[in-house]
């Protein structure tokens, strides 16, 4: 007999299981509330995204005489270099810069000159050399922006007409990472891997007089360019973007 003011005794089996119950619920009602699995990680940005953008806006066309294979491994060093120096001028975006170009030149920050159109770079000589006891492969190009022209409020202007580039390049003294593989048939406007490993480049002036000096062929005889041509010239439309020539093979994906 209970009396009154007198608390029950309790049963353990009774208390034990009222627990559990508890327990079970409480557990079911946290797992109803959390994830299954966890959230998928934001994406990575496209390291090519700029690149990709500027490509729709500016492109490179190369040319070369007969026997210059535009994809051997110092040509590519060459064409590397120059677009990315063109990239980032017309941009001033490090991000237009080809993958490894910062650590064999400087990209100096500028205002942009947001040209677009087509360069169209032409190879004039390919001479191999020695240079500090090494040896080494000169390279000189005409680069040609007669097809390219700058936006105004109304119209477009063109503001130069051809430059000429002479690029020294050697192999370092470091052994090279293995490169990618590559497929040359399918083809970007901008190379995904660093063309520049296992390489160094030096841009210098030539100085020399005569004439077959590639300065003065960029300047007097240059292939499709007219010395009658106005430095400064004043267009109804922007110039077209010409397709990439010959581009840049890519890299062959290993689950391919």
């Amino acid at each position: 007999m209970i009396t009154s003011g007198t608390t029950p005794p309790v049963n353990h089996s009774t208390w034990m299981l009222t627990r559990a119950v508890g327990i079970a619920t409480l557990a079911a009602v946290m797992g109803a509330c959390t994830p299954d699995t966890t959230p998928p990680r934001p994406p990575e940005p496209d390291r090519f995204a700029a690149l990709e953008a500027d490509a729709k806006v500016m492109s490179h066309r190369w040319t070369a005489p007969n026997g210059i294979n535009l994809d051997s491994p110092e040509i590519q060093v060459a064409r590397g270099y120059i677009e990315s120096e063109n990239n980032y001028d017309r941009t001033a975006d490090p991000n237009t810069l080809y993958p490894g170009y910062i650590a064999v030149a400087h990209a100096y920050k500028s205002p942009p000159t947001p040209r677009t159109g087509t360069i169209t770079h032409h190879i004039l000589q390919v001479e191999s050399t020695t240079h500090l006891g090494r040896p080494a492969t000169e390279i000189h190009v005409c680069d040609v922006y007669m097809q390219t022209a700058m936006p105004t409020d109304t119209e477009w202007t063109r503001m130069e007409t051809r430059f000429s580039s002479s690029l020294r390049i050697q192999q370092t003294e470091q052994v090279a990472e293995t490169l990618p593989t590559l497929d040359y048939e399918r083809r970007l406007p901008y190379p995904t891997w660093n063309v520049f490993n296992g390489w160094e480049v030096e841009r210098f002036t030539d100085k020399r007089i005569g004439e077959n000096d590639p300065w003065r062929i960029c300047r007097t005889s240059m292939p499709g360019y007219n010395r009658d041509t106005p430095v400064t010239e004043r267009l109804t439309a922007a110039p077209v973007v010409e397709p990439f020539h010959p581009g840049w093979p890519t890299v062959v994906d290993d689950g391919e």
